[in-house]
């Protein structure tokens, strides 16, 4: 008997640093299994199994949330506001298994059909075609915005990483290239960029190839470096010592500055979720740190809150201009006036 994913909507835990915490699994497993995903951890502890989510039960959450009178939480916030939604946090919503199951299929006709904004963000391109009309829809809808991921490494991280098992790299800039000239809403998500294996000159040659392609952004974001990841890469005999080095705040520090000023050199927009790393000289041009702008991200996070204080608002001000429920605003208020410990601060950028 298949289990099903009980708890397939979401909100992440650091809300504080996402504009994009709200999210729907389709799957609460992803049967790809790159060994430098994080999230394949969890599988360690609660199984293997795929666990399709109830496309049904998804969307009586999506309308019980829209009709709370009385949101408390952090994730009935985020589903009162009708905050755009991430199809795809954990596990990719158009792996192999889709083919099979269609439960991202459905639940994007009930996002169609709520009129619910949402990013895709696979690495099965090719997949996506099955719900072209789909997605063409919710385009003329302004609700779609896709963010397939294409980490630097490009081909050699298909055939290592994804041990070729996704869409293939020219394939999905083909398809992404035709979608962006009928004027999607796409950006390509560069997750993660692995210091020790990944060098500024692949960077370089991707962005070149992005913006050949017509993709407007990019993002990048270094590797969560668990011991689940460190043992799968050291599996296939990659160097870890080396990625464990250069992972550190020091060296990443220097490196991703590097690759924020390669982007502008190259003329893309680059998101960039590492907001004390990048600088005080480094803004955000999207509403989002993926690089995209969607039509309804939430506002209480540190992207957020990095540019109003480079525009020289106050402290209180920005809690006061950017709180919508979603977040904890103690914590927050420990964050921007950087006084917590624990984690990144506005005092560290």
């Amino acid at each position: 008997m298949t289990r099903t994913y009980q708890a397939a909507v979401g909100v992440r835990g650091d809300c504080l640093y996402c504009p994009l915490p709200l999210s729907i699994d389709s799957y609460w497993n992803c049967l790809t299994n790159c060994p430098h995903c994080c999230f394949r951890r969890l599988n360690r502890t609660w199984g293997q199994d795929l666990r399709p989510a109830d496309p049904e039960h998804v969307r009586k959450v999506l309308e019980n949330g829209l009709k709370n009178q009385n949101p408390k939480s952090t994730l009935a916030w985020a589903l009162k506001l009708k905050k755009t939604l991430r199809l795809g946090s954990k596990s990719d919503p158009f792996q192999e298994a889709e083919k099979e199951h269609r439960v991202s299929e459905r639940i994007l006709e009930h996002l169609i059909d709520l009129r619910w904004s949402f990013a895709i963000q696979t690495r099965f391109v090719g997949n996506l075609l099955e719900v072209e009309h789909l997605l063409a829809k919710a385009h003329d809808l302004g609700l779609l915005t896709l963010i397939p991921v294409i980490s630097p490494g490009a081909e050699s991280d298909w055939e290592i990483l994804e041990r070729g098992l996704t869409t293939p790299i020219p394939r999905r800039l083909r398809i992404l290239s035709r979608w962006i000239k009928r004027g999607w809403n796409i950006g390509v998500n560069g997750e993660p960029y692995i210091p020790g294996y990944h060098t500024p000159a692949q960077f370089r040659a991707f962005v070149k190839r992005l913006v050949k392609a017509g993709v407007p952004s990019y993002n990048t974001y270094n590797l969560h470096l668990n011991d689940y990841v460190a043992k799968q890469l050291h599996a296939i005999g990659i160097d870890i010592v080396s990625i464990w080095e250069n992972n550190q705040d020091g060296p990443w520090r220097l490196l991703q500055q590097r690759l924020c000023s390669i982007a502008t050199q190259e003329g893309i927009r680059l998101g960039c979720p590492d907001f004390v790393n990048t600088g005080w000289g480094w803004k955000e041009q999207a509403n989002t740190c993926c690089g995209v702008n969607v039509p309804n991200p939430s506002l209480f996070n540190t992207h957020h809150w990095k540019k109003l204080k480079q525009d020289g608002v106050a402290e209180e001000e920005i809690l006061n201009q950017t709180w919508e429920g979603i977040g904890e605003r103690a914590l927050a208020e420990k964050v921007v006036c950087g006084k917590k410990c624990q984690f990144y601060t506005m005092g560290e950028v």
